[in-house]
């Protein structure tokens, strides 16, 4: 399909979509409210706006200060909008028509803004119930309450049930084109992360090589999916401080991506070696990660439980560090009792789509089936996803080991999973860092697809990279 085809099939997407949905609401009106700007310190200077991802995807609008209604009927949506004053268009440019962004939503009925709350009082008035999502800027709360007549506090309790589980059938289902968005946003971060990796050597600091990146992302027309993290404290998972000098003999994680023009995400992460060259122990590390991404990629299909991969990821990983003689006794007793996540805290990948993590503001409903709870062993707690996978399921694999000073001292003064950890050895691992490999993969139906054109991550291929500075 060409590029041009593309472009002009995503009205009629944006209209099967809305008209997939309004079933749901089962002779009630379906309300899907925009963002506003965010005040970064006062009015006038915002935070970079981004649209509410489901707004996104039921009308692939990215504008501020938008509505929309979605009617019982096929094709019944009304787009509403704020017409432009005269300030604006001299301060911010005159942008296209509000006729022309409903076009392109695939939607033929604008209304102005400010007539939104009428026509929500006329849907309550002839005993239609108003379905919305769960807001999560403050501003939204209160634009909910105002709009629908009721107390801010109440606004969460109202949230449609019916409307967030259909919401996220349906989501959690890429199509072709979303499969494609990401993998146009993995080309930029594929740049990104190889200019990284060149990038990097003693005496730069961690801000320089993020700055690398940023110029990558921007010469291409991109924005970050999320604040990266480039740090050579890898150990700490979502470690955001970037004013680190970077050292021979040091290993730089990278955990980033960009938006792709629709605003679907990418997320890669690669540690590579700040020198050029791994050490003889942070190759075997590092290759005891990438064995339990691979066979961790290697089992999933539709049907597997992605808990299951995860758990076959923890052994993996648990048998490699008994080799290097950081943990000792059965590997799989090990990760039963949890004393690998002393290792590896956190779960293998979450879904990956408009959101990094997507849908994540719907909570767990995401990543568990109906019924199934979080565990409270330490580790898996953090599991954002559990559930069966399905054909058209886009996710990250994404394995670890980290050496985490406070909580080994921690672990080692309650001597907890004594049996399977060895303390003494760990000393010498203080200062190690951490080791994460990220990919984004594609549920098919014959099993799986590893999305990207192939960003550096062998040894051999990571240390070819970095080499090239």
């Amino acid at each position: 399909m060409s590029e041009r085809a593309v472009i002009e099939d995503w009205p009629d997407i944006y209209r099967a979509r809305r008209d997939a949905i309004r079933e749901v609401a089962a002779g009630g009106v379906i309300l899907w409210l925009g963002h506003l700007p965010q005040p970064r310190n006062y009015e006038d200077n915002t935070f970079p706006f981004r649209q509410n991802s489901h707004f996104l995807y039921y009308a692939g609008l990215s504008e501020p200060a938008l509505a929309l209604l979605t009617y019982p009927g096929k094709d019944h949506d009304v787009l509403f909008s704020r017409p432009a004053t005269m300030d604006e268009i001299v301060w911010s440019g005159p942008g296209r028509t509000r006729e022309e962004a409903a076009r392109e939503a695939g939607i033929g009925t604008v209304e102005d803004l400010d007539r939104l709350g009428s026509h929500l009082a006329r849907a309550r008035d002839k005993g239609l119930k108003i379905h919305y999502m769960p807001p999560y800027q403050a501003s939204t709360v209160l634009r909910l309450g105002e709009l629908l007549g009721i107390h801010p506090e109440a606004v969460r309790a109202g949230v449609s049930r019916d409307l967030v589980e259909a919401v996220v059938r349906q989501r959690l289902v890429k199509e072709e084109v979303e499969i494609a968005e990401i993998e146009d946003a993995l080309r930029v971060t594929d740049r990104m992360h190889r200019a990284a990796m060149a990038a990097a050597g003693p005496g730069r600091y961690e801000y320089e090589i993020a700055g690398e990146m940023q110029g990558v992302a921007l010469a291409a027309g991109r924005q970050q999916a999320f604040t990266p993290i480039v740090t050579v404290h890898g150990e700490v998972l979502h470690n955001h401080s970037c004013d680190n000098v970077l050292a021979d003999g040091q290993l730089l994680l990278n955990d980033s991506g960009v938006e792709s023009p629709r605003f679907y995400a990418s997320d890669i992460t690669r540690t590579s070696p700040v020198s050029g060259r791994f050490t003889t122990v942070q190759a075997e590390v590092y290759e005891t990660v990438l064995r339990a991404q691979l066979a961790a990629i290697g089992m999933i299909k539709p049907g597997i439980p992605y808990v299951d991969a995860h758990t076959h990821a923890a052994r993996v990983i648990a048998d490699g560090l008994k080799q290097m003689g950081l943990m000792k006794g059965s590997a799989e007793d090990a990760v039963t009792a949890g004393a690998h996540a002393l290792f590896f805290p956190h779960g293998l990948g979450h879904m990956l789509g408009l959101d990094v993590h997507d849908m994540e503001d719907l909570g767990d409903i995401v990543g568990y089936p109906n019924g199934q709870e979080r565990s409270r062993q330490f580790g898996r707690n953090f599991l954002r996803l559990v559930r069966s996978l399905e054909p058209g399921h886009v996710l990250t694999v994404e394995p670890g080991i980290y050496f985490i000073p406070a909580l080994i001292d921690k672990w080692e003064g309650e001597r907890r999973h004594t049996d399977f950890i060895c303390y003494d050895r760990l000393k010498l691992f203080r200062n190690f860092g951490g080791i994460r490999i990220e990919d984004n993969v594609a549920v098919t139906a014959g099993g799986v697809r590893v999305l990207g054109p192939g960003i550096p991550k062998s040894v051999k291929e990571v240390e070819a990279a970095a080499l090239r500075r």
